[in-house]
């Protein structure tokens, strides 16, 4: 019995420590208006969906959701995937998150111009599948900075990579993924690897 203990112990250790990185990080979320924002900025929070829990656990962070600014008529939008892709004033997108708290990352590339009009009304992407004409967060700054500017901000991982052991025979995780045929063998990026890019600086 002592050593089925210790056995479930280790088992319980090995477990936590993936989720200390989420529990600890410390970048800083912003929480007042930045007045020096500019088209191309991407701008992530902690999303309140229902998906949002899952994927800190799935990615070790606290990021969940991302957009792109995109300027219009002199204001600040955010091009974003809801139900699909729209365009949400900037203030809105902020108030929505956690807190109302949120990062900015910015490319050292001047004078950049979103083209995003050929986005707007496509479906969210809910396989987190590539090449379908669908696009889940992270996956549309991906394209749009790869396809329009020519940086890879960052590599598609597999997903079975974002797993922490034993996580995907959570019933809630392996539920969704099966609901939505995501498979642990097909690639996708996450909003903290578009965070964690060397391509994109903090914003303050």
């Amino acid at each position: 019995m002592k050593k089925i203990l210790i056995i479930l112990g280790i088992i319980l250790l090995i477990l936590a420590l993936p989720f200390s990185s989420m529990l600890t990080e410390t970048f800083t979320a912003q929480t007042e208006s930045i007045k020096d924002i500019r088209e191309g900025d991407v701008i992530f929070q902690t999303s309140q969906s229902e998906q949002s829990p899952l994927l800190q656990i799935a990615t070790r962070s606290k990021i969940t959701h991302c957009g792109i600014i995109v300027m219009k008529n002199g204001k600040p939008y955010v091009l974003e995937t809801l139900k699909t892709l729209v365009l949400t004033p900037l203030d809105k997108f902020i108030a929505r998150g956690v807190d109302s708290k949120y990062w900015l990352k910015r490319s050292n590339k001047e004078n950049i111009k979103i083209k995003y009009k050929s986005y707007l009304g496509k479906p969210y992407d809910l396989a987190f599948r590539f090449d379908n004409d669908k696009y889940y967060c992270s996956e549309l700054i991906y394209d749009i900075y790869k396809n329009q500017l020519g940086i890879e901000l960052c590599k598609p991982k597999k997903v079975s990579d974002y797993l922490i052991l034993w996580t995907d025979k959570l019933p809630k995780i392996e539920m969704a993924m099966k609901k939505r045929g995501i498979t642990k063998a097909q690639y996708a990026v996450a909003p903290v690897d578009i965070f964690n890019s060397d391509f994109l600086e903090d914003v303050k």
